[in-house]
């Protein structure tokens, strides 16, 4: 097939990828792993692990661009835009709960700029 890779194993993709072991341990902590397409082509892997206060999420769109956030009812409270992928995952799990002193609790209201 044109454009596909033969599947490497999780072994080998971290001997190569050493950043991915943040990966690993997100899901070693039941978080969830979503592929996100655009016109059947990959454009990010999504990962996301929610309670009953909060949703935290992760968007890795390639080597240097991570996304991540934290939502909770009203909205998102946190967001953290890096090149690195482990300290933007880090910085997120390092949060204190929803309800925690020093816990984000403030949604992030969009702005009105309108870009075209």
């Amino acid at each position: 097939m044109s454009g596909t890779h033969a599947p490497i194993s999780a072994e080998e993709a971290l001997r190569r990828f050493p950043e991915l072991r943040i990966l690993v341990e997100l899901r070693d902590r039941a978080w969830r792993f979503h592929l996100l397409t655009e016109n059947e082509r990959l454009v990010a892997v999504a990962a996301t692990y929610s309670t009953d206060s909060h949703t935290d999420a992760v968007f890795v769109f390639d080597r240097t661009h991570v996304l991540a956030n934290r939502l909770v009812g009203d909205g998102v409270v946190w967001m953290r835009d890096g090149s690195d992928l482990t300290e933007v995952v880090t910085d997120l799990l390092e949060l204190p709960t929803p309800g925690q002193p020093g816990a984000p609790c403030l949604v992030i209201r969009p702005t009105t700029l309108w870009i075209p």
